[in-house]
């Protein structure tokens, strides 16, 4: 008869998780698994996506239970993954779980902005600067535009203070402006206004410029009865290093069309 430690080299183990609220932050792994081969698995895990992207992800275990922690909210926040959403995990008995989502249709998710280096979340500096940029300097011009015609913001803010910061920004480029609130802290998605016309619709991701550090972001699509951009995975991030806090306005100016770079500057609350 054939022990645990041969059946866990050997067969591959697979279950599925539903994402709910309360498990955005942390998540358990299912009690059976647990049981019967939690005694040799390895900490931390490496989930692998299909497109070969790795997240290392470190389990603590709590009344017998196993739980992912560290690294579990980034992966979730990365790929927008909300209440109803399904993970798929494969195991077959190594430090690397094959992982699968699929939306709440039941659809798989395109992973595109998942491509790069292939690992997201290992070995990151988290200690670069933050750069605040000069709101003096000269705006930049998009890439292969000539017009230097002065343009207004898409949206018009209801704060006072978002509208008196979009009426004085000057720029040549298409530009939004945010006022940033509490819920903005804990939010996984910021609604931006519609950029149809404005960027191509295949566009999938954007990158966020603060000074010289640079956020890619998800960049979504909703075609409800007020159609909108959303950024979606990668936005939390960005919100929480670049520390905007609640009071202060952000403006995103378009710098190149062709790549979707949006270039960030912030007003604090106290200027």
């Amino acid at each position: 008869m054939e022990n645990c430690t041969q059946r866990n080299a050997t067969l591959t183990i697979s279950f599925f998780k539903v994402i709910l609220k309360t498990n955005l932050q942390s998540i358990k792994i299912p009690n059976i698994f647990t049981a019967n081969y939690g005694g040799g698995l390895p900490n931390p895990l490496f989930m692998k996506l299909p497109n070969g992207t790795e997240w290392k992800v470190i389990w603590e275990k709590d009344s017998g239970e196993i739980w992912l922690r560290e690294g579990w909210k980034e992966f979730v926040e990365h790929y927008s993954l909300d209440h109803g959403h399904f993970v798929f995990f494969k195991y077959e008995g190594t430090s690397e779980v094959h992982v699968n989502i699929c939306d709440q249709s039941g659809v798989e998710i395109d992973y595109l902005c998942g491509t790069g280096d292939g690992n997201y979340n290992l070995d990151q500096n988290e200690e670069e600067p933050i750069i605040i940029l000069d709101e003096e300097e000269d705006p930049e011009q998009i890439r292969g535009e000539t017009s230097v015609q002065r343009t207004s913001s898409l949206n018009r803010p209801s704060q006072t203070r978002a509208r008196e910061v979009a009426c004085n920004f000057v720029s040549c480029n298409p530009f939004f402006t945010v006022f940033i609130k509490p819920s903005h802290g804990k939010d996984y998605r910021l609604r931006i206004p519609d950029l149809k016309g404005i960027i191509e619709e295949k566009k999938k991701c954007a990158v966020l410029q603060l000074g010289e550090i640079s956020w890619k972001v998800n960049l979504l699509f909703n075609n409800s009865c007020f159609a909108h951009h959303s950024f979606g995975a990668g936005i939390h991030l960005f919100l929480t290093e670049s520390e905007v806090q609640p009071g202060d306005v952000c403006v995103f100016e378009l710098i190149s069309k062709e790549d979707c770079v949006f270039k960030v500057h912030i007003f604090k609350s106290d200027q």
